[in-house]
């Protein structure tokens, strides 16, 4: 597998990053909130961060992850790429082409 050499920034282990390319090991992984300041997290360490409660990752943060118009929740599009795939919904700012896409299959 091709990539760059990396060190996780929570345990510091090396590991080999292929974000880039097509068929990252990562991409199995649903997408986590980027931590500010923070790189890629090493496979081991992905895992456990992945195997937690959706709640207990990553809150919704207003203006970042949706915004409110009248009554209702409007989703980011920045929301969206970290949940990883078109939920169908018709959502306004959703940046997949198709219906059920995922992230590993294409963005607008």
């Amino acid at each position: 597998m091709s990539g760059v050499t990396k060190r996780c920034w929570k345990c510091g282990a090396a590991f080999i990053c292929s974000a880039h390319a097509s068929g990252c090991w990562c991409e199995k992984y649903p997408p986590l909130k980027p931590a500010e300041g923070r790189d890629c997290l090493c496979p081991h360490c992905l895992a456990t961060a992945a195997a937690q409660p959706a709640d207990a990752r990553s809150p919704l943060v207003e203006g970042e992850d949706y915004y409110l118009e009248g009554a209702a929740i409007v989703f980011t599009a920045a929301y969206h790429l970290r949940r990883g795939y078109c939920c169908g919904s018709g959502c306004r700012h959703c940046p997949y082409n198709d219906v059920g896409q995922s992230r590993a299959e294409g963005l607008l």
